[in-house]
């Protein structure tokens, strides 16, 4: 029997933003035509083990490959990599929009570009050279965040496809006609009136500029000395030989140009069992009556100020919706976490002890499998992708309470596309931090959020 042909994944495991990864796995394991790799980081391993498990038991009769697992932790710059981001707290992350948080949202750029040092960075770059020369896939797949090793796929001239977990706007809007870019598209809102296009001039030159820092320098450097052509990050939508795999489509983004290369596939979701089967005593509690999912993000977590002012937002809510419950994913900051649940137990306690509100710090059940019950009637979440995704695939209204980066972008899109509310923009905009010594701002206003959930809920 002749081999089969090998796909190669490289991909970073971050709960939801590798769904898309093992949504494309799950589909290549059921149609069983090719011997599937990954590179990722442990983590991600129980996952694609029950990935196996889930097509046994739906074709017990069809023999499957099982997946080989490369940990991507091998590569030798990973340990000092890691150390340098482990005293990061998640809870520090969110900074305001537009003008206030342009210096963040810079350093955040920074960071995605120069996401190693030099050294960590070809360590990386050889560690997956290495690996693919020896398993010689038929195609590579990559993660956008995976720098090094985009450019290990385009150094060796190999086959390969870029898999995101979000739209590709950041890379194609650059490219639209007329400099479209820095007055038409957001950098902080759709502009509508010339300060407001100032404001967004001066936020998208503030992200530009990082590629003149000296660790974007020193990287590019690093990479012309070991011949690796082309700018950090050139990977971009625009280049025409790489295709770019995306699970939005035209109808859920900003009108846009788009080249023939992105391929928007519209959902690209994980298989999730149904509740009955992850969470029947949730469902159970779902039938009761119609319910808000409020759930932040895998990344976020609640200082005590924002816990407070979310659940006095929601106490707006159920005081003019007697017929309406919460499900709360909630993760506080664990130094003011007792701060922040008592809180709640004061402002919430009685309808929490009713069953009213349901508080969980995980979730049993796959969100997509909660928001595709029939009983979620409104979504709140951070403005991550796989969040804005996942409630625009399965229909349910959204609120977006925006708080770093990327998330300011779906926040504008779900008002722009009428399918939700910025439930956070005004507190947003006229938040001021001091970057010299910098403390995550509370990003929720009561009166603002609550209004929300009455318009959205």
């Amino acid at each position: 029997m002749p081999e089969r042909p090998i796909v190669l994944f490289f991909a970073i495991s971050d709960f939801g933003y590798v769904n898309v990864v093992l949504a494309t796995i799950y589909e290549l394991l059921r149609q069983n035509r090719v011997d599937i790799h990954i590179a990722s980081f442990a983590p991600l391993q129980p996952r694609l083990d029950s990935l196996i498990q889930k097509v046994r038991e739906e074709n017990p009769s069809q023999p499957i490959s099982p997946i080989e697992f490369h940990n991507l932790a091998q590569f030798p710059g990973f340990a000092t990599w890691a150390a340098a981001g482990k005293d990061r707290k998640k809870a520090d992350v969110p900074h305001p929009p537009g003008r206030n948080g342009a210096a963040r949202t810079a350093l955040l750029t920074l960071k995605a570009l120069a996401i190693m040092e030099p050294g960590q960075y070809l360590s990386l770059f050889d560690w997956s050279a290495d690996l693919t020369k020896k398993l010689d896939p038929s195609l590579v797949v990559v993660d956008p965040i995976l720098l090094p090793v985009h450019d290990m796929a385009r150094t060796l001239k190999r086959k390969y496809a870029v898999l995101h977990p979000w739209n590709v706007a950041d890379g194609v809007i650059p490219q639209q006609p007329w400099l479209a870019a820095w007055w038409k598209y957001p950098a902080v809102h759709i502009p509508r009136a010339w300060s407001q296009i100032v404001d967004n001039i001066y936020c998208y030159w503030n992200s530009k500029k990082c590629r003149s820092h000296p660790q974007v320098v020193a990287l590019n450097q690093a990479r012309a000395a070991r011949g690796i052509e082309g700018a950090l990050g050139s990977f971009t939508p625009w280049a025409p030989d790489v295709p770019q795999i995306t699970p939005s489509l035209p109808a859920a983004d900003l009108p846009m140009r788009i080249p023939p290369n992105v391929h928007d596939c519209g959902p690209i979701l994980v298989a999730a069992p149904p509740i009955e089967a992850s969470d029947p005593d949730l469902l159970r509690w779902l039938r009761r009556g119609p319910t808000v999912l409020v759930s932040l993000g895998t990344h976020f977590e609640a200082y005590a100020a924002t816990v407070r002012e979310q659940a006095l937002g929601l106490r707006v809510l159920l005081a003019a919706r007697p017929d309406v419950q919460v499900l709360w994913k909630l993760k506080t900051e664990a130094t003011s976490e007792r701060s922040g649940l008592e809180s709640v137990q004061q402002l919430l306690g009685r309808e929490i002890e009713s069953g009213r509100i349901r508080i969980e710090n995980w979730l049993k059940a796959d969100p997509v499998a909660i928001l595709r019950s029939g009983h979620i009637v409104c979504s709140v979440h951070h403005g991550g992708a796989n969040s804005y995704f996942e409630a625009t695939w399965a229909g349910v209204p959204q609120i977006v309470l925006a708080m770093w980066y990327d998330t300011f972008d779906y926040a504008t899109r779900v008002e722009y596309l009428g399918i939700g509310t910025y439930g956070n923009r005004d507190i947003g905009h006229s938040c001021v931090v001091d970057n010299d010594s910098y403390v995550a701002p509370n990003l929720v206003d009561a009166e603002e959020f609550g209004a929300a959930l009455l318009r959205t809920g």
